[in-house]
């Protein structure tokens, strides 16, 4: 995906976790200009049923340790420090390019159930670039709550305070890391060596959408990926509509 010959080394992330002693693990990766917090929801939920949930604040994101190096390699090896042996993967825009990163790496056992991929950046143009740069630059920084909640609706509040907050502690040069270090941006090969189960949600706003007609077509040619539009969302379907990814994770695990 890059020609960086920079040594990847990982970062200790900051981790947020919900019910420690649950029986059933699994690891939520969030999107750029976010944090871990982000789940809160999906996390309370999985942990009433019994999951334990371990979401990350990705290097230079939040509480974690910034770094001058934002490549899809360095995060995901940042990720993979935290262990192996998840049940399942829930993973946002960003986090879901990382989270293909992982994925490729089927031999391993990190994610024994697959995995539900939500929005996620597995392709950009290089045409669409300097576009996806403004919109996320306006997406981080100080941010106002109340064109926060005008242009999601459907958000609990506390999803727009979150936003805010984490929104406030990522740079434009952290947005700029990430899309620059990352060019070519197309992880469509890695799609097709994925072996584990995997359901991705498309948001329904096909403008909001970050899926490429590209990336479908990749997702569409893997027997193991199951696609779902999710119909009245936005880029953040966790948000949106959680039940329908909890609904992803049920899906995910009965097909193990």
């Amino acid at each position: 995906m890059t020609g960086d010959s920079r040594r990847t080394f990982g970062v200790r992330l900051q981790t947020h976790v919900w019910n420690p002693a649950g029986d059933k693990r699994a690891l939520l990766l969030h999107g750029l200009g976010s944090d871990g917090t982000s789940w809160w929801r999906i996390a309370s939920e999985l942990a009433r049923s019994g999951w334990m949930c371990v979401a990350p604040d990705l290097r230079s994101h939040g509480r974690s340790p910034g770094a001058d190096d934002h490549r899809l390699d360095a995060m995901a090896a940042d990720v993979a420090l935290l262990g192996d042996g998840w049940d399942v993967v829930v993973a946002h825009s960003l986090g879901g390019a990382v989270a293909a990163r992982l994925l490729d790496d089927g031999d391993t056992g990190r994610f024994t159930g697959g995995g539900v991929l939500i929005d996620p950046v597995l392709h950009v143009p290089d045409t669409a670039i300097e576009e996806l740069r403004a919109l996320v630059r306006a997406d981080c920084g100080e941010l106002d709550p109340a064109a926060i909640r005008q242009a999601h609706p459907r958000w609990h509040e506390r999803d727009v305070q979150r936003k805010v907050l984490a929104a406030r502690l990522v740079t434009p040069d952290v947005v700029d890391g990430t899309i620059d270090d990352n060019r070519p941006w197309d992880l469509t090969d890695t799609v097709a060596r994925w072996r584990t189960p995997v359901h991705v949600l498309i948001a329904g706003n096909e403008r909001a959408s970050t899926v490429t007609s590209h990336a479908r077509v990749a997702l569409d040619a893997n027997p193991a990926v199951t696609v779902t539009v999710v119909a009245g969302t936005d880029h953040s379907v966790h948000r949106d509509a959680p039940d329908v990814v909890l609904a992803a994770v049920d899906e995910v695990l009965a097909q193990r």
